[in-house]
């Protein structure tokens, strides 16, 4: 690796994305998880290194879903964005060197972090997510919506993954302050809502970008079965699904959600996903569908926003 040029190793790992997942899980954990146990006097299980062992195999299961993505996607990658493949500089072998790097690494720390917090449910995690994103890669992309949905589920289970290993102090703090529990357990799984609703709106978008490599290729997405103006209109529900999950703490009246600097920051959400909603439905070349898909990028980083600010 030390003779590989920076910036098609960083370009490799999606090294931006990766900061965007592991500031993901220290909010959900440091902003909303802790503060609700350390409330009623409970220590969570993840203490600062544990924490960021589980952090580090979470960056490494997507760190090696992109790495199986990119070796899988030459050829279409070339039809649709020529010489963007990392792989046409680092070399095949090199990266499934990096692939085979990444499985071991995060496989091991995974284990031993499920034997440490003494948690042997937790055991399977690593295998069924990274199994489920080389699925992902070498077949499901062929099938029709279930590829995209598996994406955006995984994009939402980076701070669910966290519920599941403070359920025993979520299960006590719901018992001792169901109000607050519930709250806390509401907020998180109102952010995966919207995790999964607007990536699967990317993945789409992306989708309707590479319609031309996906059809030469043979994968059967949306826009390839269905064609564009059909993707277009499932695009625009989509989005307006992604609209209700941002204005339901709203309509409840949840203090936290009526606080003047997280109703602007909802209020810059909306309009970001309305301009998009709009030039959606106005796109008609890959080009239009790529901007779309770069903003919908900085709309779920802007979506980080809701919990820095909870």
């Amino acid at each position: 690796m030390s003779n590989y040029p920076i910036i098609p190793v960083l370009r490799l790992l999606r090294f931006p994305n990766l900061l965007v997942v592991a500031l993901t899980q220290a909010l959900v954990y440091y902003r909303i998880i802790q503060p609700a146990l350390e409330s009623i006097g409970v220590t969570g299980v993840l203490n600062k290194w544990k924490f960021f062992e589980l952090c580090s195999v979470t960056l490494m299961i997507t760190a090696s879903g992109y790495l199986v993505n990119d070796l899988q996607d030459v050829k279409t990658d070339e039809i649709n964005r020529p010489g963007t493949n990392p792989i046409s500089v680092l070399g095949r072998d090199g990266v499934s060197w990096v692939y085979a790097l990444m499985l071991l690494g995060g496989f091991i720390v995974s284990q031993l972090l499920a034997y440490r917090l003494d948690e042997r449910e937790l055991l399977w995690i690593f295998p069924v997510a990274i199994g489920m994103l080389s699925v992902y890669s070498t077949g499901m992309k062929k099938v029709p919506i279930l590829g995209n949905f598996l994406v955006a589920a995984y994009c939402a289970g980076v701070p669910g993954i966290l519920l599941l290993a403070e359920r025993k102090g979520m299960l006590q703090l719901i018992e001792t302050n169901p109000e607050l529990g519930y709250n806390c357990l509401r907020i998180v799984l109102l952010f995966m809502a919207f995790a999964f609703l607007a990536t699967l709106l990317r993945e789409l978008v992306k989708d309707m970008e590479d319609l031309r490599g996906d059809r030469e290729v043979g994968r059967r997405t949306i826009p390839v079965m269905w064609g564009i103006p059909a993707s277009q209109k499932i695009g625009i529900l989509l989005g307006v699904m992604v609209i209700v999950a941002i204005l339901f703490p709203i309509f409840l009246g949840w203090p936290a959600f009526l606080a003047p600097p997280m109703l602007a920051c909802i209020g810059v959400l909306l309009l970001a996903l309305i301009y998009v909603m709009i030039q959606l439905w106005r796109a008609r070349e890959p080009k239009d569908y790529h901007r779309l898909s770069t903003v919908l990028k900085f709309f779920l980083l802007g979506g980080l926003g809701l919990l820095a600010l909870f």
